[in-house]
């Protein structure tokens, strides 16, 4: 009874670790699919006077199980910055970034908010009008 008593804490806390792990995974894999999927929205975007908005929309609905308004996103260049606001051929061929943080609670035996981060990068194929 005394070594239960003794290890039985231990082999909660172990257990409440690896539970947290799990979530703390299962949060990174979402982040960086969501991350991946804004960046192939923001390529091949189909109205470019409302980029970001089809980037945006792509990463919220990529964000199963997650709380999409703890998420926050960062694209860049945003759709007002060169080479995204220029006439011509551009911005075929130049990068698109981007950036996810999501605050994940973890409840270890202390309350802790730990920051879960993800970056996708992909070159833009589409032309502005």
């Amino acid at each position: 009874m005394v070594e239960l008593a003794i290890t039985l804490p231990i082999l909660l806390l172990l257990m409440l670790g690896l539970v947290n792990l799990g979530i703390l995974m299962h949060a990174q894999i979402v982040l960086t699919n969501a991350a991946w999927e804004g960046a192939r929205a923001g390529a091949t975007i189909t109205d470019s006077a409302h980029g970001d908005e089809e980037i945006i929309g792509a990463v919220r609905r990529s964000l199963s199980g997650l709380d999409a308004a703890r998420v926050t996103i960062d694209i860049d260049p945003e759709q007002d910055e060169p080479p995204r606001d220029q006439d011509g051929p551009m911005p075929r061929g130049q990068p698109l970034a981007v950036s996810l943080e999501y605050r994940l609670t973890m409840s270890l035996p202390l309350v802790i908010e730990v920051p879960v981060r993800a970056r996708a990068v992909s070159r833009m194929e589409y032309r502005n009008p």
